[in-house]
């Protein structure tokens, strides 16, 4: 009788792990077709703007544009937007080398106050052009690409994440700007950085 019990009660636990692998299985391949339809569709969708953008470009003009000239964003919430940037500039140390661009983001105002800690035209992302390249600024609201290669004659499209810690609810006004070195060198050899930016475009934050 406990030989019968014993088998029955080996039965039962063989059925119970086969059901188990198999949800599991099932679970698993259903996690992988979600995951590959939502990377599927954000391929698409950087595709998408980054065509938006590079014609935005040939049809304006414009060295430097944005998908978004104002975002609405919530205290410590990250949002994304794109940038486009086209390379007129040569390399004049060599032709067949790209350009180094370096973004700077500044606060300049703010509409009801100031940008952070009673103060304004603040380096906010990118590099503090106050310190150099290479130097991040103090407060940071954005997350990008700290220098970047682009070959004369192309558009660059790139992600760049606002998430703002601490501000006040207010409207700011931002610049984006690109400084290039002045011989149009490359960002592994480096050199001296124009005064002037490349190109400069203002946009706006609503932050709540």
């Amino acid at each position: 009788m406990n030989k019968k019990a014993a088998l029955q009660l080996s039965i039962n636990a063989i059925v119970i792990l086969i059901l188990a692998i198999t949800i599991l299985s099932l679970g698993i391949a259903f996690i992988k077709s979600q995951f590959g339809t939502l990377t599927e569709r954000f391929t698409e969708v950087s595709a998408e703007i980054k065509s938006e953008l590079i014609n935005k470009i040939k049809d304006t003009g414009e060295l430097l544009v944005f998908n978004r000239v104002e975002i609405e964003a919530k205290l410590g919430k990250p949002e994304e937007f794109y940038i486009g940037i086209k390379n007129t500039a040569p390399n004049l140390n060599d032709p067949d080398k790209p350009v180094c661009f370096i973004p700077a983001i500044k606060c300049i105002n703010a509409l009801n106050g100031e940008c952070f800690d009673g103060r304004n035209n603040v380096y906010v992302g990118g590099t503090d052009m106050t310190l150099g390249p290479g130097n991040a600024p103090e407060v940071k609201w954005f997350s990008l690409f700290p220098e970047v290669d682009i070959k004369t004659g192309e558009v660059n499209v790139y992600p760049v994440t606002l998430q703002i810690a601490q501000a006040l609810p207010d409207t700011y006004l931002m610049e984006f700007a690109v400084y290039k070195y002045q011989d149009g060198g490359d960002c592994v050899t480096g050199g001296v950085v124009d005064e002037r930016p490349y190109q400069a475009k203002q946009f706006f934050i609503k932050l709540s």
